[in-house]
């Protein structure tokens, strides 16, 4: 069954969960759903769903996302507070759409151990709120009410017709997918059984050995994602809209802070500065 999300007097069991299994994790309930400024999702007229694809980690034998990945740590999907787009800057334009069309389904698909894309696991979304990145697009920050991750990704060619063919399509990163293709995938994971505890337990694993190698987590952080590092990322209001977007990747790899002005490396675009924490300041370093 998925881990609920809901229980009374707890504002997000996901990162509860966390605390049992990493105790250096603090709850912060003013930050996490159902809590201001997190809205309560409204669903679309029809029941569909979204699929994203995701970068899993090679040291592991579960297919959590590419915490070690170099000068590229992944941060998404972030099951151990569930959330998507919280902490990165990844898949900006999906998140507002599915916002906008009451998608409440989140699959994700991974390349996981040398194989073919397969199923992982899935967020049934249960809140949103606004990040603070200015742009074209909203930032739209994603919390599940329950999620669902399995310890056997179950390759594409073993889904159902409707599904298997929906995402042999060829596409990128993300696809919409109807109401069949999406209770379709809801059914393949709900009859597997659930591995989403190892998978957080996992993710910690990875984060502590490279907090071993590197002196850093994740980026440069040396705690772990958890809702008290999550307060000052999401706003009631949305951010300014701009017709300046500043995209993913840096020419140099390098990005420069225009508050603190510090540099630093990485493939993709941090949501804050590891140094001064400021949000949506880093910029392309010349």
């Amino acid at each position: 069954m998925l881990l609920n999300t809901d229980p009374p007097g707890m504002s997000h069991p996901v990162a509860t969960l966390v605390i049992v299994l990493t105790s250096s994790i603090r709850l912060s309930c003013l930050a996490a759903p159902p809590n201001a400024p997190w809205v309560e999702f409204v669903a679309g007229a029809e029941p569909s769903g979204c699929v994203a694809v995701y970068y899993s980690d090679r040291l592991s034998r579960l297919a959590v996302r590419e915490v070690t990945r170099p000068a590229d740590n992944k941060s998404d999907p972030n099951i151990e507070t569930g959330t998507f787009g919280l902490f990165s800057t990844c898949e900006r334009d999906m998140r507002a759409g599915v916002r906008k069309r009451g998608v409440t389904r989140l699959f994700f698909l991974s390349s996981h151990g040398g194989q073919s894309r397969a199923l992982t696991g899935y967020y049934d979304l249960g809140w949103w709120a606004y990040g603070r990145l200015e742009g074209r697009s909203a930032d739209v920050c994603l919390a599940a009410r329950a999620l669902r991750f399995i310890e056997s990704p179950v390759p594409l060619t073993d889904l159902p017709p409707a599904s298997r063919k929906a995402l042999n399509s060829g596409f990128r990163t993300t696809k919409y997918v109807d109401e069949q293709v999406t209770a379709e995938l809801v059914d393949v994971l709900e009859s597997r059984p659930d591995a989403t505890a190892a998978y957080i337990a996992e993710v910690d694993r990875l984060e502590r050995f490279s907090l071993h190698y590197t002196g850093f987590r994740c980026w440069h952080r040396t705690e772990p994602f958890s809702w008290d590092a999550a307060g000052h990322l999401v706003s009631a209001e949305p951010p300014l809209k701009t017709t300046r977007t500043i995209g993913n990747s840096s020419p140099t790899g390098r990005w420069r802070c225009r508050d603190c002005t510090n540099e630093l490396t990485n493939q993709s675009r941090l949501k804050e500065c590891p140094h001064c924490h400021h949000v949506g300041t880093l910029e392309p370093a010349a």
